[in-house]
């Protein structure tokens, strides 16, 4: 197996870049192309061979991002045999593109009470119980895979921008704080002395939030899975499956995989094959861009303590530091025009907007680079059982790099036999769950940014 030792290679400036447009039908981008962790990686990289013939597994799981890979490899450690399909390469969707922020907290203002509304009181308190803890359990599991992706624990922040989020904020803050989390809630000039930031009313944070290199993550858990047994075939798309008297075969052109089990974990990257997952979430295409390092004399006052925070903007309000002093900005893509000079231009004024400490030098942007979020209209996950046995996870709605991980985990125990499927806190759907208007959705997605913008300058998020 070839190894590769750096990717940071792959990651060119902004004005010599040469865009690879990824389609709702096929979304996947094997390059990297821009993505600013490919600067910072520390994981090596490696080489997983294409399916070639026929392989026999307890588990097949199609997608190795987070969901997939951890379902691997929590099956794998209860005994399974277990197999991985990627359609392109390890964690070259969502689980690399992401901002790598581990958030103790439901998508926006979604608070406790409103889930257990969605999926009942059993499941929303264990789910609650998830989320809450969820963040931690993602660094510890880190910490036990020596997984080296620039994990930083310092807290999550929720601040608010207006007189309507900081109602929405308090909720959220409030409704922790009676389950028992250790939560705080912090004055508006707290807010701006932690942050750095400006036009904050107030907010609160939890301590067992932090940020990740998410692609490095993605690496290092592949390693980790490869460690425990699981084997990887990357570049081995998969075209469809069907159910047998011996469990399920699933099929990549003319290799098989025959499984007793079998787990999608294709979110947004799911592609035209398998229709039953593809419309039951929307896929919102994103960008991110990240600065140049800022100076040390910047970083005592920017996030001083690494501190990171997501608001209730619908037009992106979120910040961190990478490992090398890196600023993160982004929002969803304006499809229109020149979609790279729109969202450029946007991240620089939303970062001048938050910290009007930082001059134009300061904010050349390095790289700028694209992916899909999957969402659903609830914004929570669920479950689709596609067959006897096979499944679909997914719609973790932002929240990927805390739910996605602990609910493959849970998944993992689920196949394996260590917990029954009605232990998983979301809701199980036993026929086709599709997103009404799924196609107006998805295109309208795509164009909807201004319209955001427009209700943020409004105050009316």
């Amino acid at each position: 197996m070839r190894r590769v030792q750096n990717h940071s290679r792959i990651s060119i400036p902004t004005t010599h870049r040469r865009l690879v447009i990824m389609s709702m039908a096929s979304p996947i981008d094997p390059t990297m192309q821009g993505v600013v962790w490919t600067k910072t990686l520390q994981e090596t990289v490696r080489d997983y061979p294409r399916l070639s013939g026929g392989e026999t597994a307890d588990l097949v799981v199609i997608g190795a991002g987070y969901s997939g890979l951890n379902t691997a490899i929590h099956a794998a450690k209860n005994g399974l045999r277990v197999v991985v399909l990627e359609a392109g390469r390890v964690g070259n969707g969502a689980a690399g593109r992401n901002g790598g922020y581990n958030v103790p907290q439901f998508p926006g203002g979604i608070t406790p009470s409103v889930v257990e509304a969605s999926v009942g009181r059993r499941k929303g308190l264990a789910l609650a119980d998830l989320v809450l803890h969820g963040a931690d359990a993602v660094f510890r599991q880190i910490e036990a895979f020596q997984i080296k992706c620039s994990a930083v624990q310092n807290g999550w922040m929720q601040p608010a921008h207006s007189d309507a989020s900081m109602q929405r904020v308090r909720k959220v803050h409030d409704e922790w704080k009676a389950l028992g989390a250790k939560v705080t809630w912090h004055s508006a000039a707290d807010v701006a002395d932690l942050l750095g930031a400006q036009g904050y009313l107030g907010g609160w944070s939890n301590a067992e939030g932090g940020t990740v290199n998410p692609y490095s993550l993605s690496v290092g858990l592949a390693r980790a899975a490869e460690q425990s047994g699981v084997r990887i075939f990357e570049n081995s798309a998969v075209d469809g499956f069907e159910e047998t008297a011996q469990g399920v075969v699933v099929r990549c052109g003319a290799s098989r995989v025959s499984a007793r089990s079998a787990v999608f974990a294709t979110n947004a990257y799911t592609g035209d094959f398998l229709p039953a997952v593809q419309k039951s979430v929307i896929p919102v295409y994103l960008y991110h861009v990240a600065t140049k390092p800022l100076s040390e004399a910047l970083r005592q006052k920017i996030l001083k303590t690494q501190l990171c925070f997501t608001d209730l903007r619908k037009s992106g309000g979120f910040g961190r530091l990478d490992s090398e002093g890196r600023l993160i900005s982004g929002g969803a893509v304006f499809d229109f025009g020149n979609k790279v000079a729109y969202g450029e231009n946007h991240a620089r004024g939303r970062m001048k907007m938050l910290f009007p400490q930082l001059t134009d030098d300061d904010i050349q942007l390095e790289s700028y680079w694209e992916g899909y979020c999957a969402v659903t209209d609830s914004y929570l996950p669920h479950i689709l059982r596609l067959g006897r046995n096979v499944f679909s996870v997914g719609g973790f709605s932002t929240r990927g790099v805390n739910l996605a991980q602990n609910l493959g985990r849970l998944m993992g125990e689920f196949i394996a036999g260590k917990r029954e499927l009605d232990d998983v806190p979301v809701n199980v759907y036993d026929q086709r769950n599709d997103v009404a208007l799924w196609s107006v959705k998805t295109r309208a997605a795509r164009y909807v940014f201004p319209y955001y913008r427009l209700k943020d300058r409004l105050g009316m998020t």
